[in-house]
Formats: structure tokens, sequence, C-alpha cells
């Protein structure tokens, strides 16, 4: 079980990771699967312009933050999470 502290840092890993993502060009979104544990999977899709090992940094990074970005995703828990979509959004 986590403590408050690591789910916080948790969070702030995610949204950090949200914007830069936002920033790079990529869309992101929810969907469910039965499949997976967390009975989510994440989509992403991105400029075409990004080089394969970066790509695959980033799948890497979108792994280990995968409980957050859902959360960041589907907007729970956090009243900040509106504010960082909307910067998110902007280019």
């Amino acid at each position: 079980m986590s403590n408050y502290a690591d789910i916080a840092r948790e969070r702030k890993r995610a949204r950090s990771l949200y914007l830069e993502l936002r920033s790079l060009g990529f869309e992101m979104c929810v969907e469910e699967d039965v499949s997976d544990p967390t009975g989510y999977r994440i989509v992403f899709d991105g400029p075409g312009s990004i080089s394969f090992p970066h790509i695959e940094s980033i799948v890497l990074r979108v792994r280990d933050n995968k409980a957050g970005l859902v959360d960041v995703l589907l907007r729970r828990w956090d009243p900040d999470l509106h504010a960082i979509r909307r910067e998110g959004s902007c280019r």
C-alpha cells in the first residue's frame, strides 16, 4: 500500500509527463481494457517526426507513470487537473 507522499509524487510525475507529451504534440486518451490489470490502457498518437529511440523512451515513461496519467486523463482526484489539462492544450 502506498502512503500519501508516494501518491503525491506519482501525481506530480504524471502531470509533468502529460504536459511534456502535449507540448511535443501528442494526443492521449484512456480506454477501458478488461485484459489489463488496471482496467485501462493509454492510447497516444503523436507527430511522425519523432525518432524511434525517443518514441521507445516515451512508451517506457508512459508505462511507468500509467496510474497517474490515467488519473490526469480521466480528471480524477485533483482539482488542479482541469488547469493542467487546459495548459496542456495550449500550444
